[in-house]
């Protein structure tokens, strides 16, 4: 966000409603729904609803542990999360929440990277997606902040884009043949769950909304009702979206199939008209998505460093904006490599476990809390915790067990380090 704008002219809450559904309508929708489709089957309105619980909680959370942080005077950098997790249960699970983050959002900028690549020169996406990822690293190694007229700027025009792309689909359904034999490996409940699982990446743009209240004006009183509005708002959208490609693609089977699946109901209209106008409006979204990302990844990893968690050297920072240019550039690099060597649902998968893992200890630390709000009883938190664990733990274990190898040897290496340096 920019930093210029954000002392002087706080956020209502319908500026505030646009910033939420800009942060979660992004680059998501348009690479989401195949694996939704692929594990849930008809059941994608569902999966997508159960996504949405799970990451409604999840900003309830949040804001009540960034207003909890806010109000006591403790430091919320590196994410609130972290911060809160460092405060209320110690710095080991400090850091292995930060360590849970770094290893989500590098994957999650890497699928988005992969969508920009799909959407605007499928022939060639890897090359694309390695282009993508390099801009936004350049983006954030400049200093260069996405602010709220950029959000509402491609908001709008994403919107845009999928109202096309849904009056579209809807009047020209039935473009492909039902395939399903896509489908019979799964069993109702799990592909649901799993397909919850892949769906809540499409929601996780919730948390910086839920954390910018000194951004808000009466941020106690505007964003408890605007992470509600903003999250089904999203979740219509979403379901929206769905539906008419299942229209369109004549059932799931051939959705799932379909590596950029908004391309193929819009290319019918003449001229290319359409294809080109889903290219730009997927393109944007998912480059600001990775641009975000990176620069998360950066600023956490910074605020690791500076607490000791990380090697002292991603601690720098230089220019006018102070960008710490050590982690951005390793960010940028993990996010190439990850691209060149990992297939698209592998990464999902990765990013979407590490989202709802670190998802789950938001609600920990939310029920650990003991100043409470009347709208955030220890029941939502406990709601997000069981709906985040069991959809992450839905996913296939192709990326399950990679992220769990990472996270326990990241675990290991830094309690290993830091008692060598008591012993010393």
């Amino acid at each position: 966000m920019s930093g210029s704008s954000s002392g002087k002219q706080p956020l209502g809450g319908f500026d505030a409603v646009t910033v939420g559904v800009g942060c979660m309508v992004g680059g998501g929708i348009f690479i989401v729904l195949p694996p939704v489709a692929q594990a849930a089957g008809f059941a994608l309105p569902a999966a997508l609803a159960l996504a949405a619980l799970v990451a409604y909680c999840s900003a309830a959370s949040t804001f009540l542990l960034s207003a909890g942080l806010r109000n006591s005077g403790h430091r919320n950098e590196g994410g609130t999360t972290r911060s809160a997790a460092r405060v209320l249960l110690g710095p080991y699970m400090g850091f292995f929440t930060g360590w849970t983050l770094l290893c989500a959002l590098v994957p999650a900028a890497a699928v988005l990277a992969l969508a920009f690549g799909l959407y605007t020169v499928p022939e060639h996406a890897r090359a694309a997606a390695v282009g993508a990822a390099a801009a936004a690293t350049a983006l954030n190694l400049f200093g260069l902040q996405r602010g709220t007229w950029v959000i509402r700027f491609i908001l709008a025009f994403v919107l845009g884009v999928l109202g096309f792309g849904v009056v579209v689909a809807f009047n020209e359904a039935g473009g492909q043949p039902p395939q399903p034999g896509v489908l019979e490996d799964t069993t109702p409940t799990a592909g649901l769950l799993q397909g919850a699982g892949f769906a809540y990446f499409a929601f996780a743009g919730y948390a910086r909304l839920a954390a910018m209240g000194f951004r808000v004006r009466e941020p106690d009183r505007l964003i408890p009702r605007v992470l509600p509005a903003a999250v089904l708002l999203a979740l219509g959208l979403y379901i929206l979206v769905g539906q008419s490609l299942l229209a369109w693609f004549s059932g799931p089977g051939a959705l799932a199939l379909a590596p950029a699946p908004l391309r193929e109901p819009v290319a019918a209209v003449g001229l290319g008209i359409g294809t080109g106008a889903v290219a730009i409006a997927a393109g944007a979204a998912a480059l600001s998505g990775a641009w975000v990302l990176v620069e998360g990844t950066a600023r956490t990893a910074e605020a690791m460093a500076g607490d000791g968690d990380l090697p002292r050297v991603f601690g720098r920072t230089g220019g006018p904006r102070q960008v710490p240019w050590p982690a951005a550039a390793a960010a940028g690099a993990a996010v190439v490599v990850l691209v060149l060597t990992t297939s698209l649902t592998t990464l999902l998968g990765l990013a979407c476990f590490g989202l709802l893992l670190h998802a789950a200890i938001t609600n920990l630390c939310g029920y650990a809390l003991e100043q409470r709000r009347w709208y955030t009883p220890r029941a939502v938190n406990l709601a997000g915790l069981a709906g985040a664990l069991v959809t992450a733990l839905s996913l296939p274990p192709p990326a399950i067990l990679p992220m769990l190898i990472i996270l326990a040897f990241g675990l290991v290496v830094r309690l290993t380090v830091r008692r060598s340096r008591t012993g010393s």
